[in-house]
């Protein structure tokens, strides 16, 4: 969940306040009417609020680690992410030319020299790393996904152990903080050093022209009333769907009322406030638990399986490619993919577009939160790191930094200004981007608890969750034992 940009010392304002007050108070005689009362107006207050805001690279520690090599490895395999991580020269572009500014910043500060290397293999070249008790990597940013493993075989420093890092500040993203933590350990988490971070939200796409031309209610009037239900969204998709091209048969030439991947019934199902693992915080430590059969999970499953399994309804492009185009072509109302996938749509849609979040089970769910893909970049740091105090503090300084200047240049920017085509789009980016749900059955992949649910799904709704809970449950709870067991036999 990202905080606001702005910082401001109440201390310092009430001193400024309480001084200004004390003066006027000591200053003040019978005889001196002009000086009587003291009181400070609203306008004189805001001055004073507005002359207080505090920098926090000023705040930074100073310290000089000698020319240090903070050497970052980062992970490429993806062919729609933004790598934010190291820049060569400035080009006139804003996130290259920000990355840019923010390294030379961070260089200059603390007397070291800032390179990275991108590659597909990052947990093997990490692993090679850490087993040859090697120094080549400061952090490494790779796929959640890919990090769990490594992290429960030992190869990972414990980042709450790191004192540099303010791990409840705003350039770290705090959803991942308290997501990823197991029994208080930490290996891995998002910051604002990566811009994928935001790109692996989940995103909702919708066509303008499919909304104007069926005459229904505006999209981000519903968010705003808290009206934009997986209801409401089935209602749209109803009125949408046809059989534009008069062939009888379901085909690329038809109109739908949703386009996807079958991951993202997940994304849908987070929406709707649940998670198919929660991890629960016991008296006895944490644990996972299997919730694919609780009540609220089945409810969600069967409004959002009776949208998806449609095919009239929706086309899952896993299954039909042609879906891709689709949408760019005005016959799907909506489109749900990544956030990063947000430029391709650009490129090749000529009509305008809008981003929503992710409807809510009912109007009672009182919020929206958005799906985190498992394949979004975390930051880690090798175990293997040995001055841990040169690379804290200077990543924790890369993301200050990028906290301040680079999520404006990649939100505002290529975002907003470029992608953006109202103001309603940018206050839907907020909304979208401002409460991220990470669900371990997709971060833990291995446990094939997502695929089992989908193929149950797909198949027969939300029907037999709980006959395959009865199923999964003892096997599940084995598997979570052997990681709780893997995450305490880390030494702190």
């Amino acid at each position: 969940m990202r905080k606001s940009q702005k910082l401001i010392t109440l201390l310092l304002l009430c001193s400024l306040l309480a001084g200004t007050f004390l003066t006027s108070c000591s200053e003040t005689t019978s005889e001196d009417p002009a000086k009587v009362g003291g009181e400070i107006s609203a306008d004189a207050a805001e001055t004073v609020l507005e002359e207080v805001e505090v920098n926090p690279l000023e705040e930074l520690p100073v310290k000089d680690f000698g020319g240090a090599n903070y050497h970052m490895l980062g992970d490429t395999n993806s062919n729609w992410w933004i790598i934010s991580l190291n820049s060569e020269e400035i080009t006139g572009e804003i996130i290259n030319d920000t990355v840019y500014e923010r390294n030379q910043f961070v260089e200059e500060r603390y007397n070291v020299n800032i390179t990275s290397q991108e590659t597909t293999e990052a947990v093997p070249e990490l692993q090679r790393a850490v087993q040859a008790n090697s120094d080549d990597y400061s952090v490494v940013w790779e796929r959640i996904n890919n990090l769990i493993p490594t992290a429960q075989a030992g190869n990972l420093k414990n980042l709450k152990s790191v004192s540099a890092f303010d791990l409840e500040a705003k350039w770290w993203d705090v959803d991942s903080v308290k997501a990823l933590a197991i029994n208080d350990k930490l290996f891995f988490a998002c910051n604002d050093i990566n811009v994928h971070t935001m790109e692996g939200c989940s995103a909702m796409y919708f066509s303008k022209v499919l909304i104007n031309n069926n005459q229904l209610e505006n999209p981000y009037d519903l968010v705003r009333e808290q009206r934009w239900t997986l209801d409401k969204m089935g209602e749209m998709m109803q009125t949408v769907s046809s059989d534009a091209n008069g062939s009888g048969v379901r085909d690329e030439g038809d109109t739908y009322g949703l386009v996807t991947g079958i991951g993202q019934y997940l994304s849908l199902v987070n929406g709707g406030g649940v998670q198919l693992v929660i991890l629960e915080n016991g008296e006895e430590g944490d644990n996972f638990i299997l919730n694919y059969a609780s009540e609220p999970v089945i409810q969600v499953t069967e409004k959002v399986s009776s949208l998806l399994n449609d095919k009239n309804l929706t086309v899952i492009v896993n299954d039909d490619s042609w879906g891709y185009n689709a949408f760019y072509t005005d016959k799907s109302l909506f489109y749900i993919m990544q956030l990063g996938s947000v430029i391709g749509i650009r490129d090749n849609m000529e009509n305008d577009f809008g981003i929503l979040p992710f409807p809510m089970w009912s109007e009672d769910q009182g919020y929206y939160t958005t799906s985190m893909e498992a394949t979004a970049q975390a930051m880690c740091i090798p175990l293997s790191v040995a001055d841990t105090d040169m690379v804290g503090t200077v990543t924790e300084a890369m993301a200050v930094y990028s906290d301040l200047y680079l999520i404006d240049a990649y939100y505002d920017t290529t975002l907003k200004g470029k992608i953006a085509r109202d103001q309603d789009t940018t206050e839907m980016l907020d909304i979208l981007t401002g409460n991220r749900t990470f669900d371990y059955s997709t971060c833990y992949g291995s446990w094939n608890v997502y695929t089992s649910y989908l193929a149950s799904v797909q198949a027969s709704g939300a029907e037999n969750l709980a006959s395959l809970y009865s199923k999964n449950s003892k096997s599940f709870a084995k598997i979570v034992q052997r990681v709780i067991d893997a995450y305490a036999g880390i030494p702190d």
